[in-house]
């Protein structure tokens, strides 16, 4: 009697561990390539890469990588004076799900961004030409990835601390804020 009662013990542990490791498992890739839209100071228009990390923590990771086209509207203070600059951003970060099972869902992330962008436009027959460039590494964002067989949706909100770096030409820092809200979507493909 004891026999049995140690052969079932073993055989329910081992039935036990194997239906853990069965829902530890993600099917599907570890790669995500996406579209992004970001609207901020500066907007952002461009494609984003995911990589996701294999771990047995208690959450799921992944790297990723933004690559965008910037756009900027720059306004001084009590005038009349608005224009439009162009230029880059690129921001490399970190994203952590509150998932066991697969990288989708609820996330938090941070990114370290650089942007440039540039101004040249004539006003009133006068040339404004100038760059406005930043650093951040405080940028955290709040967002739910949904996973449609492959296909994701993944809005998101958040906030980002820009570190500025002195304005060049006609531009001041003095315009623009240091602190800027985010909101997003990005549609891809997971592969």
């Amino acid at each position: 009697m004891r026999k049995i009662f140690t052969l079932a013990a073993l055989a329910l542990t081992s039935m036990i561990f194997a239906q853990e490791e069965v829902t530890k498992t993600e099917t599907g890739g570890r790669h995500s390539f996406s579209v992004n839209g970001t609207f901020s100071d500066p907007s952002q228009a461009g494609i984003s890469y995911e990589y996701s990390r294999k771990s047995d923590e208690k959450y799921k990771t992944s790297n990723v990588v933004n690559l965008s086209y910037g756009i900027m509207n720059y306004e001084v203070d009590n005038s009349n004076f608005d224009i439009d600059g162009y230029g880059f951003v690129i921001e490399l970060g970190s994203r952590t799900y509150f998932n066991k099972v697969k990288h989708a869902g609820v996330y938090y992330s941070n990114y370290l961004s650089y942007g440039n962008i540039k101004f040249d436009e004539n006003i009133d027959g006068e040339n404004f030409d100038g760059t406005y460039s930043y650093f951040s590494f405080f940028s955290p964002e709040v967002g739910y990835k949904i996973d449609l067989n492959g296909f994701t949706i993944d809005p998101f909100i958040g906030i980002m601390w820009k570190l500025e770096i002195k304005g060049k030409g006609d531009i001041d820092n003095k315009n623009v804020d240091e602190w800027a809200p985010r909101a997003g979507l990005k549609i891809g493909y997971r592969f």
